[in-house]
């Protein structure tokens, strides 16, 4: 038995980690056990992973920008960017992009979990006219 989601990681609900999170564990879990891996590889690549997202969502997750605002224009303020330049917002946005894993060119340069039905395990195709990446290509320690 193993939990997945919520359940396994009960997050704040920013950034859409909820349900980004419940999607990747599901995508991990069914690789681990079509591929023989079992549980324990699920548990190793998704538990530093979320428990990185759980603490930055108390201490650095979106909502450090407001208690930035709070902190810089208690009385309100008519445009963000007055109060907080572009650049450092984004700044902050990528970081917990990066953080929680869905940051588009660190997403998309990633290995799909997904198994082939022929073979259950092995190279993947990731699109029409790409080249079948291994599972494990380039993947760091504990990233899913």
């Amino acid at each position: 038995m193993t939990l997945m989601g919520d359940a396994a990681h009960p997050m704040y609900p920013t950034g859409s980690n909820g349900g980004t999170q419940a999607v990747i564990d599901a995508r991990v879990l069914a690789h681990a056990l079509a591929t023989g891996q079992g549980l324990e590889f699920y548990e190793s690549r998704r538990r530093p992973v979320t428990n990185r997202i759980v603490l930055a969502n108390r201490e650095d997750g979106p909502e450090v920008v407001l208690r930035m605002v709070h902190e810089r224009a208690p009385g309100g303020f008519a445009d963000i960017e007055e109060v907080i330049p572009r650049d450092t917002l984004e700044k902050i946005a990528l970081h917990y992009k990066q953080l929680a894993g869905f940051e588009p060119v660190t997403l998309n340069a990633r290995p799909s979990w997904s198994v082939p039905p022929e073979t259950g395990q092995g190279p993947v195709s990731l699109n029409a006219g790409q080249k079948s990446v291994p599972l494990n290509a380039g993947q760091a320690e504990g990233a899913p």
